[in-house]
């Protein structure tokens, strides 16, 4: 026995000086750099969520013009932490011996190996100044605690309750840190309805708690929503929710529209704007239809022309029609963001209907790259790789549900797709499944199926 305790405590030593020595070596060895948002959560501006800039706020008071070294240790040590935290949780619910152990904290790392190594940007992400800097710890933490529900770590009823409330802070967190997080208090709803599902208790009160849940989630997003303007009429004046996102979605509609598909436009200078978006979209070769052939490809390329479109042509190009309509231009920037969320909004709503086929046979490119890049990059026969690995999962799910001490595995890897599907569809709405936004279920998906595979495994041992 205590032979079997030295072991345990040698690998969680090793996890712990791996830990160490990846965020101390990007510390002190890597340069902390910026990224083309870090302009927006420097200034406060109203495009971003506000956990992040008051971050950077408290960092620029405490270390002026050195806010950025501050930051990157901040991010560094923070993300240490909640990944050691998570190692040493999931080695604990899901009860790993040594070889799993080394493998969790393998896979738990390799979101801050890929994206500097594999991905577009090449940016070490404790050291750049974006939200995923804080963000990919938070929402590992956030993540083990709704597995551990799901696991029944939290037996005591008292402790459990307070795991509930504090996920759901948790969730709000990361939901006014990045917007797509709003995907967290949604799941944190489903896990734990599923929780309270399976409770002993009588169908009125199941009723009554998910009705209580339910009310709970009402409160929260509204809260998010209010305290984010309470935020920004703050440090700007302007009592409004972030904006940004309806340009961006904007793009996506120009991408694939025709110069005809403005005639349901009803303001003259409106159409006049949507038309020349697309036809410059056209003329600089970024729409759809020069798309090369693939799934991946034409996901890649309607990618690589994304912020052209948004920020070189849709912005340049609504601004003359918002200083007509309301005598706004540069010099009132932030009024001048805010109305053009209002007018790219406007036109979403009059185009979008009457261009919707086009839109969704694009949208399936663009979250075919991101389900890709969840779980692989998307180089050479991997994404081959990543659709076999999905559906293996599916499959050894199935098996594994229909054996009772196997079910956990397979409820924990339902779970992890499903918020992998969350996260994919929901972002590929507005944006592009860049790297750095689906990274963050990576390590889930195969920390679920070395479980999955170690159970039906076992399983099978046993009978033979």
């Amino acid at each position: 026995m205590n032979e079997k305790k030295f072991h345990k405590n040698i690998i969680d030593v090793i996890a712990l000086g791996i830990v160490v020595l990846v965020f101390g070596y990007f510390f002190f060895f890597m340069e902390v750099a910026r990224c083309g948002d870090s302009f927006q959560y420097e200034n406060q501006l109203p495009m971003r969520e506000p956990v992040y800039s008051l971050l950077l706020q408290l960092c620029q008071l405490m270390a002026g013009e050195n806010f950025m070294k501050l930051t990157a240790l901040i991010q560094n040590v923070l993300t240490a932490v909640c990944t050691y935290w998570s190692y040493r949780r999931i080695k604990r619910v899901l009860n790993l011996g040594p070889v799993l152990s080394l493998g969790t904290i393998g896979v738990l790392l390799s979101p801050h190996l890929i994206t500097p190594l594999a991905s577009r940007t090449h940016l070490v992400l404790t050291n750049t100044i974006m939200t995923e800097g804080i963000t990919i710890g938070l929402y590992y933490v956030w993540l083990v605690m709704l597995m551990g529900q799901i696991w029944g770590y939290y037996a005591d009823r008292r402790k459990q309750n307070i795991a509930m409330i504090g996920n759901l802070v948790l969730a709000l967190v990361l939901t006014m840190t990045r917007g797509q997080m709003l995907l967290c208090i949604m799941m944190w709803l489903l896990v734990n309805g599923y929780v309270m599902l399976c409770a002993d208790i009588t169908r009125k009160k199941k009723a009554i708690h998910f009705l209580a849940m339910a009310a709970m989630v009402g409160f929260t997003i509204v809260l998010k929503g209010q305290l984010t303007k309470w935020y920004n009429y703050a440090e700007t004046g302007y009592y409004v929710n972030t904006v940004s996102s309806k340009p961006m979605m904007l793009a996506n509609i120009v991408y694939v529209s025709d110069e005809e598909d403005a005639a349901c436009i009803e303001d003259i200078e409106l159409r006049e704007f949507f038309v020349n978006a697309v036809r410059q979209t056209k003329e600089q070769q970024l729409s759809i239809e020069y798309a090369p052939q693939g799934i991946i490809s034409r996901g890649r390329f309607h990618e690589s022309g994304h912020e052209t479109i948004n920020f070189d042509i849709i912005d340049p190009t609504i601004r003359p029609v918002i200083y007509s309509r309301f005598g706004i231009d540069e010099s009132e920037y932030v009024n001048l963001i805010i109305h053009e969320d209002i007018l790219c909004d406007e036109a979403i709503k009059q185009v979008l209907p009457g261009i919707i086929g086009k839109y969704l046979n694009n949208y399936m490119y663009i979250a075919a790259l991101g389900f890709v890049r969840s779980i692989a990059v998307e180089k050479s026969v991997l994404p081959w790789l990543a659709v076999l690995l999905y559906v293996t999962a599916i499959v050894l799910s199935v098996v594994a549900y229909r054996k009772e001490r196997s079910q956990k595995s397979a409820i924990t890897m339902a779970f992890v797709l499903i918020v992998i599907c969350g996260t994919v569809l929901g972002t590929s709405l507005l944006i592009q499944c860049i790297t750095r936004y689906m990274i963050y279920n990576l390590p889930f998906f195969y920390i679920a199926g070395m479980s999955l595979v170690r159970d039906i495994a076992s399983r099978d041992l046993r009978k033979s």
